[in-house]
């Protein structure tokens, strides 16, 4: 009985000496609480009244109303989980926590504020390049005018996909990601999606002054697509050598039948040349 005893007088005594930690890491996160929803409001306000509402007569502001997205409380909600995260990492350090148990919930905890913020990086970062690339393209489309429309898309969403780009390289380095996982798959990405709306594009722009190459333009793009498909595949897996090799034969494999789909193109260029003479 006497050495049950001493446990409970013990474990209450550690109780004791550590409930002033426990109080002082409440009061922490009370206070990051508070102060979060207070600033969060404060910025919410702020930005409600001298970003959202002037900017809304704008155009951005247009493009900002088509996005149905309350610009003011999304950065306000941003600002009040990222205070609270913080009083979080400053309240767990009075908790006094041990073995490996402690250390994985100090990690998780200290690594919130740094996935909130690259999260907010994703969110703001994401809204503002769709509505820069969009408001370059109103601004070269009332310039140039609806002859160059296909131009302007093409421009705009070039625009976009870097703003997208250097957006995901912050956030991703913000969430501690290993670079050598990271960035080639964003090469990758990145190769893959301009390959697809420069085909797309740039088609456009030459249907729209040769509309005669609408009977071939489908196998041009399906060919020129799968090549940048194939390098953006070869970026993500670039460091696995078996697939790069796989993807170097696939890629020659293409090369040969590009060359062997040129040859009816050619001929029915030709025809058309000589149809044409004839007139």
């Amino acid at each position: 009985m006497s050495s049950a005893g001493d446990a409970l007088a013990r474990l209450w005594q550690s109780f004791v000496d550590t409930l002033p930690n426990l109080i002082a890491a409440l009061i922490w996160v009370a206070i990051g609480v508070i102060v979060g929803y207070l600033v969060g409001e404060i910025v919410n306000r702020v930005i409600d009244k001298y970003v959202e509402k002037p900017l809304l007569k704008t155009d951005v502001g247009k493009n900002i109303a088509t996005l149905e997205l309350d610009l003011s409380n999304l950065i306000g909600g941003l600002t009040m989980a990222f205070i609270i995260a913080l009083s979080l990492v400053v309240a767990i350090g009075y908790i006094p926590l041990g073995g490996d148990g402690g250390a994985l919930i100090y990690s998780v905890v200290s690594y919130i504020p740094y996935l909130i913020g690259g999260v907010a990086v994703i969110t703001l970062g994401t809204i503002l390049s769709i509505l820069l690339s969009k408001y370059l393209g109103s601004v070269l489309s009332r310039g140039w005018g609806e002859s160059y429309k296909y131009l302007v898309s093409l421009i705009e969403n070039v625009i976009l996909v870097g703003l997208i780009a250097i957006m995901l390289t912050v956030a991703f380095a913000l969430f501690k990601l290993p670079s050598e996982m990271i960035y080639p798959l964003l090469v990758g990405i990145v190769a893959i999606a301009m390959g697809v709306i420069i085909v797309i594009d740039v088609s456009k722009m030459i249907l729209q002054e040769h509309p005669d190459f609408a009977k071939v333009a489908p196998y041009l793009q399906f060919i020129v697509m799968l090549a940048f498909i194939l390098v953006g595949l070869a970026a993500i897996f670039s460091r696995y050598g078996y697939v790069g090799d796989v993807l170097k034969m696939l890629s020659i494999g293409i090369a040969i039948a590009f060359g062997i789909v040129l040859i009816p193109i050619a001929f029915y260029l030709v025809k058309l040349v000589l149809i044409e003479a004839k007139k």
